[in-house]
Order: C-alpha cells, then sequence, then structure tokens
C-alpha cells in the first residue's frame, strides 16, 4: 500500500483554548471511541489501537496550544513518537504523523 492510499487524519488544534478541548480535538478528528479518558495513558491506548491500520495523521492548527499548553503538548508529542516505534517498529512503515504549520510547513514525527 502507498502512503497517499492510507486512511488520512487530520487533527485541528486551531479553536482550541482550554486545555481540555485538546483531547476533544483529539477524540473528535482520530475517530476515537466514547469512552477515550482525555489524558495521555488513553492516547497511548487508543493510538496503539490504531496501529492495525494504515495510517496517515496531520496536526494542524497546534501553535497555539503548544505555546499556551506546552508541558501537555510536549506529551502528546511524545506519544504520537513513541507509538509509531511500538512493538519494535512493526508498524513504523503504516503509521506517519506531521505536524503542518501555518506556513505550510511540514515536519513528519519521527
Amino acid at each position: 500500500m502507498k502512503r497517499e492510499d492510507m486512511r488520512k487524519y487530520r487533527v485541528d488544534f486551531s479553536d482550541v483554548k482550554y486545555f481540555i478541548q485538546i483531547h476533544e480535538a483529539l477524540m473528535r478528528d482520530l475517530d476515537f471511541p466514547d469512552y477515550y479518558g482525555e489524558n495521555l495513558d488513553a492516547l497511548w491506548d487508543c493510538l496503539t489501537d490504531m496501529l492495525g491500520d494504515w495510517a496517515d495523521i496531520e496536526l494542524v492548527g497546534f501553535e497555539g496550544v503548544a505555546k499556551k499548553f506546552s508541558d501537555e503538548w510536549d506529551g502528546i508529542l511524545r506519544i504520537f513518537a513513541r507509538t509509531k516505534h511500538a512493538y519494535g517498529d512493526r508498524y513504523s512503515d503504516r503509521f506517519f504523523v506531521t505536524l503542518v504549520y501555518k506556513d505550510g510547513s511540514r515536519e513528519e514525527i519521527k
């Protein structure tokens, strides 16, 4: 399967003003189940559940979140990176996460 044929997700943090909205955006845009626990442990659980699928995730509008909620944002990025390399990199060729900056530049989480 080619990357352009993967299931695509776009998590939009543009409207996040309050801490809880970070996890609401993740839940909504990544199609997490209603029982998503809205914390980093729950993020790990839901992302690793996705690993059987081919996923291409874009994170957009995150600059405000990264500035206002820097500790939580750093944790989120660590979880995405850990997920990519989970289970001995078994899924690293089918799980991609990209930061899309306001200026259009892109940075893949490695």
